[in-house]
């Protein structure tokens, strides 16, 4: 029974004979015929989805027909169907690690990856604005790996499938093969060219290289070179990594698939491994003078209403996953839209989830010299042995157990759970260690630790006081910030520090260093007042750093500006026989520059006063400036002259002792006065609350 389910999660029983196909790296689809469930036949709409063998698939097209009141469909593995449904509206160019791209693609998906393939990063021009699943096509076509799909999670490695033992022969477990040849892209010489000479001149020279096939002699005399499509790509700087890729282009362009229909040897007892899209398996029909170990690209297997498996035809060939997946991408929506049915091209490797494979298993258990046996019976690749030595999963048909439990320990490719408790783990990339141990993480450079992450302890109360963080002397400790799309050709991703312990740090001198700006105010409670502090120079600025306006020295501070006092007093502050007394400073409603000195007349009762040079420089004489005169004599005094750097005193006798002050306009300021700030109360009420009665100062002689 298939158990099918309508949009409001209704679901249904129906029997169906059931075609199903899978590949390497395509998606995974079913076509049908229902003969039995009426509320199937009579109910299924657009939306429908169906359960078979524990994965989940969406019914894209459906035709009824009234002859014999059946009703064929097709169906698509649900995550190829969500993943042409969702668009990626960004356009990225340059060069990105895989993960970049993976991160971005299952973004909001509820899709997540595990990558084990190791991939240079590479480069992409104009890409986006398109269903997530042509992109997600294009990059593992580009980066030359390989995936399948198990729940929610999809597993990107190197190459799917194993290479099996099995041995497929004639009148034993091979009932037809064909074998179809492509000589379209054959070709016996290519080139290739790397980077130049010059990176950023196109017209210095460029690294070349050339490659000829074994068959390139035999086939020249009647064609001549037959040339491949050059190898064009300036990430290669070395000649032997772009030879091996020109080689790799030239000799896989001879494309050999083998379609066989296998007989099912399990239905019948023998212990035959039933092989998966990835795995390698040997091939001998000697009718067709073959006999050569080739790897499956396609399995299609038919099931009756029962779900008993009736017959089984692979398609092998050594053709990689970018050659076998162009033919999808251009069709793919129209398929998700029921336009046209499922292409058999499109098929990936069947991977059940762990749950519903365990409840759906039908386990044939042997005891034997080895332990306990257990064997699926509708795939014997996956095999599971119980004795002494422990437990071994397999999924090659018992030659390695990639999963494993000895007293050596435990052996598995992915651990799943909602907690992982123990004493130590430990990651390590080639040059950097993490290990966590008794509530510890501890981070290494493969020789000696470098910092730690755990509890605070306070050693007087032996209490834990919270966590901390920490770098040993000689490292740094840096918090930043990262930026993808500017990710090496290696995958390594740049960052910059916001903040970081410096390396020159010690435990008796730490230092740090802030990077980054700063977007709230700097709020502190600590008891008796803040302090900032500086051996020598506090500069601030309010100009984003082009100048200060502030500088603290430790004999002075100096003002870069004007400097305005709100409701207060600019004061001199000295001691008294009673203590500290501020001398408040004397405002002018004009900006002015003083200087007061004595002198006394001469016997022809006049004196020359000149002006200090220094205050000459200060003010501007062309305006006019004040001199006001006291006597220390019984005298007349008056300025018979006001000169551009002196002035003349004189008076009504002779030797005539007298004090003056002098005032002129500052020069650049001459034109100011009683200047306006622009400020306001409302204003001024926010500083500090200044003016929480309204401006208590005014007042008016009106």
């Amino acid at each position: 029974m298939i158990t099918f389910i309508d949009v409001d999660n209704n679901e249904y029983q129906a029997q169906c004979e059931i075609e199903k196909t899978d590949a390497v790296n395509g998606e995974k689809s079913l076509s049908g015929t229902i003969y039995f469930g009426q509320d199937v036949k009579n109910n299924i709409a657009k939306g429908w989805t169906l359960s078979f063998l524990g994965e989940g698939y969406v019914v894209v097209t459906y035709t009824k027909n009234d002859k014999d009141n059946t009703i064929t469909f097709s169906a698509v593995q649900a995550f190829f169907y969500k993943m042409s449904k969702t668009g990626f509206y960004e356009t990225w160019n340059g060069s990105h690690a895989l993960s970049n791209y993976l991160d971005a693609l299952f973004s909001g998906t509820g899709y997540t990856y595990d990558n084990t393939a190791s991939v240079e990063a590479f480069e992409k021009q104009d890409w986006g604005m398109s269903d997530r699943l042509s992109l997600f096509n294009g990059i593992i076509d580009q980066a030359k790996v390989e995936f399948s799909v198990e729940g929610t999670v999809v597993h990107i490695v190197p190459a799917m499938g194993s290479d099996l033992s099995t041995v497929v022969r004639k009148k034993f477990n091979l009932d037809t093969a064909e074998i179809q040849t492509d000589n379209t892209n054959f070709a016996t010489y290519g080139r290739g060219y790397g980077a130049y000479s010059k990176p950023d001149d196109t017209t210095s020279d460029r690294l070349k290289v050339e490659y000829k096939s074994p068959l390139y002699d035999y086939y020249y005399p009647k064609f001549g070179a037959i040339e491949a499509a050059p190898v064009a790509d300036e990430r290669y700087t070395i000649a032997d990594n772009l030879l091996a890729a020109v080689k790799k282009a030239v000799d896989s362009s001879w494309a050999i698939s083998l379609t066989l229909n296998l007989v099912d040897l399990q239905s019948v007892g023998y212990d035959y491994a039933m092989a998966n899209p990835g795995d390698y398996i040997t091939v001998i029909d000697e009718s067709l003078n073959f006999s050569d170990k080739v790897r499956i690209i396609k399995v299609t297997s038919d099931y009756d209403i029962r779900g008993t498996r009736t017959k089984t035809e692979v398609e092998c060939g050594r053709l990689a996953f970018a050659e076998q997946q162009k033919t999808s991408q251009s069709t793919l929506s129209n398929v998700a839209a029921g336009k046209i049915p499922v292409p058999n091209e499109w098929l990936t490797s069947q991977v059940q989830l762990a749950t519903n494979s365990l409840l759906a298993a039908r386990t044939e258990l042997s005891f034997t010299d080895q332990g306990i046996i257990a064997i699926d019976k509708s795939d014997a690749n996956k095999v599971v042995i119980l004795n002494s030595a422990g437990v071994g999963v397999s999924t090659d048909g018992g030659q390695t157990f990639k999963t494993a439990i000895t007293a050596d320990g435990v052996v598995a490719d992915r651990l799943f759970g909602d907690l992982i408790s123990g004493i130590a783990f430990e990651t390590a990339s080639d040059h950097y260690k993490i290990k966590l141990r008794s509530g510890t993480m501890t981070f290494s450079d493969l020789d000696n630790n470098i910092g730690l992450l755990s509890a605070a302890y306070d050693i007087a109360t032996k209490k834990t006081t919270g966590t901390t963080l920490n770098t040993y002397q000689g490292k740094s400790l840096s918090l930043g910030i990262s930026d993808p799309s500017k990710a090496e050709d290696d995958g390594t991703i740049p960052y910059k520090s916001v903040f970081k312990i410096l390396d020159s740090a010690t435990y008796d001198d730490p230092k740090y260093g802030l990077y980054g700006q700063l977007v709230t105010a700097i709020a502190s409670s600590q008891p008796g007042g803040m302090w900032i502090t500086h051996p020598s120079v506090i500069e601030l600025s309010a100009n984003g750093g082009t100048g200060n306006q502030l500088e603290v020295k430790s004999s002075k501070v100096s003002v870069l500006g004007d400097f305005n006092v709100y409701n207060g007093s600019k004061n001199a502050v000295q001691v008294t026989r009673d203590g500290l007394r501020a001398t408040p400073a004397y405002e002018l409603a004009e900006n002015y520059v003083g200087d007061i000195g004595e002198s006394k007349t001469g016997e022809d009762e006049t004196v020359r006063v000149d002006i200090d040079p220094l205050v000459f420089d200060l003010i501007n004489t062309d305006k006019p400036y004040q001199v006001f005169l006291t006597a220390y004599s019984d005298a007349q005094f008056w300025v018979s002259e006001r000169g551009k750097d002196y002035f003349i005193v004189s008076s009504d006798s002779p030797d005539s002792a007298f004090g003056w002050e002098l005032k002129g306009k500052r020069r650049g300021f001459e034109d100011q006065r009683l200047v306006d700030t622009k400020d306001t109360y409302e204003g001024l009420e926010k500083m500090e609350g200044l003016i929480p009665n309204g401006n208590q100062n005014v007042q008016s002689n009106s």
